[in-house]
């Protein structure tokens, strides 16, 4: 679950990895998105984006389009949202009957309500407070996520501000 932080920090997809099927468009109904939207906006300072962004189910171990580079999809990464495009990919097995892959997309969506608000100093920053709203979530569900906050925060750095 850690792995999704590093996102942003550059998981490029080696060429030896070679090309892999395109993901696959995903529908999630327009209850469960905007039920998701509605609580991020009850529970921060954020507007969401009108719309739903595009959704495409992904595997560990493909090569997906992110941000304009090729990413090898992690065995740890759970989802990801591109700017670029608006669009969030969603790794498989995946349901929306499953909180926890459920509160997968509600971080993706906060991260989409985040980078519409402000300007972040790297992608990374956000992360802290998207996994706080999403422990919330969990939370009212009554389910302990066990995030390692040590971690996430050693992950959310910016380049900038590391020390050599």
């Amino acid at each position: 679950m850690i792995r999704a932080i590093v996102i942003g920090l550059a998981l490029l997809c080696p060429a030896a990895v070679g090309a892999c099927p395109a993901p696959l468009p995903m529908s999630v109904p327009d209850a469960v998105t905007e039920a998701l939207a509605a609580w991020i906006e009850a529970h921060s300072d954020y507007t969401v984006p009108e719309g739903a962004p595009a959704i495409f189910m992904c595997q560990s171990g493909e090569v997906i389009t992110y941000e304009g580079h090729d990413l090898l999809v992690d065995s740890d990464l759970r989802a990801a949202y591109d700017l670029v495009e608006d669009r969030i990919f969603l790794v498989g097995p995946w349901s929306e009957d499953d909180p926890m892959q459920l509160s997968s997309l509600l971080h993706e969506l906060i991260h989409r309500a985040q980078f519409h608000a402000r300007d972040w100093p790297c992608p990374a920053a956000a992360e802290p407070e998207a996994y706080r709203l999403q422990e919330a979530w969990l939370a009212e569900r009554g389910i302990d996520p066990g995030f390692e906050w040590v971690e996430i925060y050693l992950h959310a750095r910016c380049p900038s501000d590391r020390h050599p």
